[in-house]
């Protein structure tokens, strides 16, 4: 594939080395698909400013993806799916990275591999192939787009076709009665060695329903979650119908009661969980976040107790449904608990944008600075919550969609609303930071 060129070792000059690396991949099933070999490089060794300088490579958001899906129920839109063969092995290297023979491959003694594509486990990989893909788009026709530089789209009249990237994976939106999704796999296939892997079924991890008749699509991680609670011998624990108790507060320890490293792998399952389809654990799962370092008794009932609640809910889809009475239109939801974190009186913010009837984008975040007054609290979860709604904004409009702006914001402070329109309680306002007026 001329990936590498057989080289006397230049003197003065690093050589990086390289492994095998070995895998299984397994289908939706749990059956083996494949095995998979990758030669890697391992990319640690190399000296920036030297043999790699920028590294940077954006994939599409889960919330971008969420935004694609609205927009594909509410269009009767198709969505497929393709995977890339090797993918990094299109980027075309710019600095000469010199690498060691891996094992199996004879070469005369003195002589190194010089890389012209870059390979697995380089630093500037990714960010090559990603260079080598926008190139592509824009011989293609496709723009991308300024709220997510993974997210490319064509507008040929009334006809939308839109491309996400996530590294080799690429989601190809459009009519489903032309042949524009199959000329765009045409030519990719001509340009990258791909599978084509039909209708989109799963993405990451996450699986993905659709019933065209009914009009709606779901995504659920109930496999993953499965294997979590199997992993971590919750499987079969007595479920109940709520992640959390009200009004309980972890209590910040200097040293650590239980397994350290058994408590962050279980919570970090969770995170992605919680990332993915699972807006209903963001906030257990982020105070649990904040004791990592040293997780107590206390800490390890509260994480089995949300291990108890997604036992119970394992079937959970996150659904967006076209037809949903005022579901063509972005609403955000705002709510701040006011002081929770019993260790620094810090609220947290919290916020859900919905849109045909499911959330598309959600957070729950301990805010920077102690509110004196719940109106505070609400208030700078209010401006937390704008940036993400001047986003979702421009990325819909970057998607060529209607315009939804102004996007509602609905707090349930009478004072913070008041605030956002004049600041007619100063007396008691004056000293929020002048960040949070951005709201």
């Amino acid at each position: 594939m001329g990936v590498y060129d057989v080289v006397l070792w230049p003197k003065g000059r690093k050589v990086v080395g390289s492994k095998w690396v070995l895998r299984i991949k397994h289908g939706p099933d749990s059956q083996v698909q494949k095995y998979k070999a990758h030669i890697v490089a391992q990319g640690f060794t190399q000296v920036k400013g030297l043999d790699y300088d920028q590294t940077f490579a954006p994939v599409v958001k889960l919330s971008t993806f969420c935004a694609i899906l609205t927009i594909t129920v509410q269009q009767n839109l198709a969505i497929h799916q393709m995977d890339v063969k090797a993918a990094y092995l299109n980027g075309k290297l710019k600095e000469e990275i010199y690498m060691e023979a891996p094992t199996g491959l004879e070469i005369p003694e003195g002589m190194v591999l010089r890389l012209n594509w870059a390979v697995y486990g380089t630093k500037q990989g990714g960010c090559v192939w990603y260079e080598d893909v926008c190139g592509t788009m824009v011989e293609m026709g496709y723009t991308r787009i300024e709220a997510d530089h993974a997210v490319f789209i064509w507008k040929r009249g009334d006809v939308l076709s839109i491309i996400a990237l996530y590294v080799n994976d690429f989601k190809l939106v459009g009519p489903p009665d032309s042949d524009d999704v199959r000329k765009d796999k045409e030519t990719l296939k001509r340009k990258y060695n791909m599978t084509d892997l039909g209708e989109i079924s799963w993405i990451l991890g996450i699986h993905v329903t659709r019933d065209r008749e009914e009009g709606w699509i779901a995504l659920s991680q109930q496999k993953y979650l499965e294997e979590v609670l199997e992993h971590f011998d919750k499987a079969n624990v007595r479920p109940i119908s709520t992640p959390s108790l009200p009004n309980h507060h972890l209590v910040r320890l200097p040293s650590p009661e239980v397994d350290t490293k058994h408590f962050q792998r279980a919570l970090g399952a969770l995170m992605y969980l919680m990332l993915g389809t699972r807006p209903d654990i963001a906030y257990s799962v982020t105070a649990l976040g904040r004791h990592t370092a040293n997780p107590g008794i206390e800490h390890q009932h509260t994480l089995d107790r949300l291990f108890r609640y997604l036992r119970g809910s394992s079937d959970y889809k996150l659904v967006y449904h076209c037809g949903t009475p005022g579901g063509d239109t972005i609403l955000g939801y705002v709510d701040a608990d006011w002081g929770s974190d019993v260790n620094d009186c810090k609220s947290t913010s919290g916020y859900a944008f919905t849109l045909s009837g499911g959330a598309i984008s959600w957070s729950s975040k301990k805010q920077s600075a102690v509110a004196l007054s719940s109106t505070k609290a609400e208030y700078i979860a209010g401006a937390h919550a704008a940036k993400e709604a001047i986003w979702l904004g421009r990325l819909f409009a970057g998607l060529q969609q209607p315009s939804s702006f102004p996007i509602p914001l609905l707090i349930d402070n009478q004072s913070a609303i008041a605030i956002t329109k004049n600041p007619e309680f100063h007396d008691q306002t004056k000293h929020i930071d002048i960040r949070y007026h951005f709201l």
